[in-house]
């Protein structure tokens, strides 16, 4: 399933990214969040166009007129207790209501597939910072269970090592985690109930350690890099006679991040191959509720949503 996912539909989706970078690639002169909050207004903006000029806007008026006009005459309806009017009149609004929303929705039918591929866009273009000169990142190698030895990185003129070029295949474990526990909640004499059940103090509560965190699946090698100047460079890494190589773009300015995670196999009939590779690059915005924990995605819908809705408003759209 991975490889149709990184041979087959990756592919696709790089072809269907092109017409947005050409269209969009200049917005990452204003830095991530600035392209962010560009794209998002720029959304809101074609979602309005799409609705005032692909939908019968003068009928989409009628109809809203109507159904204020219906909502005040059953009020009067029901003012006066003529329930059999006030029937009447709400099947009416029954009727008008389900065309103004069949209507309203029509565009949609067209504009949700370039929208969901412009939110993809999104998320691998403008997720992660570029590469900066100076940065420092750190690499991230995934191996198969029967992996062990050393892997290193070539070091160039654009992209050196910052800790050793050799690191040890390993699995890495978790840091441990401190639990507070009482210590003596059980330890008072059985005669006395009162100081037994009594809450422990805050002396009585002693620190342990224990490691609750969840250990790696698979061994792993880690690197830092440094980027040290401006250009297109190759990360290579090599394990035993394989050599990987990724492109990694450095930008003074603008440009866009490298692919966060490459994966080169799901498995192999030795079982100690190099699986896939991360860079852990720095993320635009962190996640918080306002963003619904989704990070840069989830500013870009605040954008494009308070953009829509605001435009929405101004350019008069049904």
């Amino acid at each position: 399933m991975i490889e149709f996912l990184t041979h087959v539909v990756l592919p696709i989706v790089n072809v269907l990214f092109i017409p947005f970078d050409i269209a969009l690639g200049w917005v990452t002169v204003f830095g991530s969040l600035g392209a962010l909050i560009a794209v998002g207004a720029l959304t809101g903006l074609a979602v309005n166009l799409f609705q005032k000029f692909c939908s019968n806007q003068d009928l989409l008026g009628r109809r809203r007129a109507d159904l204020e006009r219906l909502k005040t005459l059953m009020r009067e309806a029901k003012q006066a207790n003529d329930i059999e009017k006030h029937a009447r009149l709400s099947g009416l609004t029954s009727q008008i209501s389900s065309k103004y929303a069949l209507e309203s929705l029509r565009p949609a039918f067209f504009s949700v597939p370039p929208l969901c591929i412009l939110a993809m866009w999104v998320g691998s273009r403008l997720s992660f910072e570029p590469v900066r000169p100076g940065d420092v990142i750190e690499v991230v190698g995934t191996f198969e269970e029967g992996a062990s030895g050393f892997s290193h990185v070539v070091p160039n003129d654009g992209l050196t090592a910052v800790s050793s070029p050799i690191s040890t295949i390993e699995f890495r474990k978790s840091a441990a985690v401190p639990v507070s526990e009482p210590a003596a909640e059980n330890s008072a004499p059985a005669g006395n109930i009162a100081q037994k059940t009594a809450p422990p103090s805050t002396a009585d509560v002693k620190p342990i350690v224990a490691a609750v965190a969840e250990e790696p699946t698979a061994p792993e090698a880690r690197w830092k890099i440094r980027a040290e100047k401006e250009g297109e460079f190759a990360l290579q890494v090599r394990h035993g006679e394989d050599s990987y190589v990724l492109p990694v773009p450095v930008h003074a300015k603008g440009g866009r991040p490298p692919e966060p995670a490459t994966v080169f196999r799901t498995d192999s009939p030795t079982r100690d191959k190099l699986l896939a590779i991360e860079l852990k690059l720095r993320e635009p915005v962190a996640p918080a509720w306002w963003n619904i924990w989704m990070q840069a995605m989830g500013f870009y819908l605040v954008v494009a949503l308070a953009f829509g809705l605001g435009l929405r408003r101004v350019m008069g759209i049904q």
